[in-house]
């Protein structure tokens, strides 16, 4: 099965990826791996839910993550479709079996690629959520603070999109 590498700890000692290699329908589940080597840890696994794109907060204990829809597969699909829509969520002590989970953005519109901020306070994402003055389809980076902020767009394309992003 493919393996999309998704980044790094901040202590550089894991490194984190999406597999789709233990579902038979080619649904992403996210893992971690010493630097060092060994063997992958799971650290996502639901059974019918496409998860992927995983940033590790800064104090590492924190997953934030794209899940559902398979923008993962077609991130180079310019437009929005409804199989396209995904959602960002974060994933809190997650080292065991006993993370939880929790939703970050609404739905209904294809948000991927979440970045924390150096000071683990604000997620940023990419967006094709529409918005006045924004069309649907428009790609941007938006940022919120998991818990306590509503979602700000920060870029203003109308036409263009971004992808693969880098904080």
């Amino acid at each position: 099965a493919p393996d999309q590498l998704d980044g790094w700890s901040r202590d550089a000692r894991w490194i984190y990826f999406t597999s789709g290699s233990r579902d038979i329908g080619g649904a992403g589940d996210i893992f971690r791996v010493s630097v060092s080597g060994g063997t992958p840890m799971q650290v996502s696994a639901d059974r019918y839910t496409n998860e992927y794109f995983s940033a590790p907060s800064p104090d590492g204990n924190t997953l934030a993550f794209s899940a559902r829809g398979i923008a993962s597969g077609q991130w180079w699909r310019k437009g929005h479709s409804h199989i396209d829509e995904s959602e960002i969520w974060l994933l809190k002590s997650f080292d065991g079996d006993n993370g939880t989970y929790e939703r970050v953005t609404p739905g209904g519109a294809k948000e991927v690629w979440p970045m924390w901020s150096a000071d683990g306070q604000t997620l940023f994402y990419v967006s094709d959520r529409s918005e006045a003055g924004n069309k649907q389809g428009a790609q941007n980076i938006w940022s919120t603070t998991p818990g306590r902020g509503v979602a700000k767009r920060r870029s203003s394309f109308t036409d263009g999109r971004v992808v693969w992003p880098s904080i």
